[in-house]
């Protein structure tokens, strides 16, 4: 890994150089608008520059949207007025001190009782809140999809819930363990339904190819329109 840089009209831009065993030459950028450039060994570093210099006013636009999307994106904390998402309904957050700990859903209200008002025990037992929830729900729709795709022959599966980035839900094959993201809690039943069906079949279709989208459309015919809502709503930063 290395450091380089090059001027694009004035303006200085730095990126991070990893060499990998890659045909082409790739430029990611992050959420922080840093730089990071893969190529071979074999490629020069002055044509690296060369190349990513050439792609500069691409580069530009993009961390501007970037920053434009980082100073609208929610926070992640929990306080009193917060809107968050909950099996795809928009709710705000009441605060309560009370000696008692505990967090009920209240008409259009999250209502959180605690005996701490720090941000970050709210959002500790918002978490596990969460977690209770989700076990409730996932476990429902887990067992109710099953119930409809045992009859090609995959194993009944286990539940697994984890809080993840980047993955709606993951399986294994081996052990017919199915894990689900906890942030489908705050999408629609119909959304979770969907992540569900989609890791039942990977037990008949490993890959994801024609036979596994032939598949998953005889259980889930609109699937993605689910996985569009999924991927662009119920965001609120937790």
């Amino acid at each position: 890994m290395s450091l380089h840089s090059f001027n694009y009209m004035g303006i200085p831009v730095e990126y991070k150089l990893i060499r990998k065993k890659v045909k082409n030459i790739n430029i990611h950028i992050n959420e922080k608008c840093l730089i990071t450039v893969s190529a071979s060994e074999r490629t020069p570093v002055k044509y690296v520059t060369d190349f990513v210099e050439s792609k500069a006013d691409w580069i530009l636009r993009n961390m501007a949207e970037i920053e434009r999307y980082n100073l609208t994106k929610p926070d992640d904390m929990i306080y009193d007025g917060k809107n968050v998402f909950i099996l795809g309904r928009q709710y705000a957050v009441k605060v309560i001190e009370s000696q008692e700990n505990s967090i009920n859903i209240e008409d259009e209200y999250v209502v959180i009782k605690s005996n701490s008002s720090e941000s970050d025990v709210l959002k500790s037992q918002y978490m596990e809140f969460l977690k209770e929830k989700a076990y409730d729900v996932f476990s429902s729709v887990l067992n109710e999809m099953y119930q409809k795709i045992k009859c090609e022959g995959i194993p009944e599966p286990k539940l697994n819930i984890r809080n993840m980035k980047t993955r709606w839900g993951t399986c294994n094959i081996k052990t017919s363990v199915i894990t689900l993201n906890l942030q489908l809690i705050k999408t629609d039943i119909d959304c979770i339904r969907q992540v569900a069906s989609h890791e039942l079949v990977h037990f008949k279709v490993k890959n994801h190819g024609k036979d596994f989208y032939r598949l998953l459309e005889k259980y889930v015919p609109n699937w993605k329109e689910l996985k569009k809502a999924m991927d662009t709503r119920y965001k609120d930063g937790i």
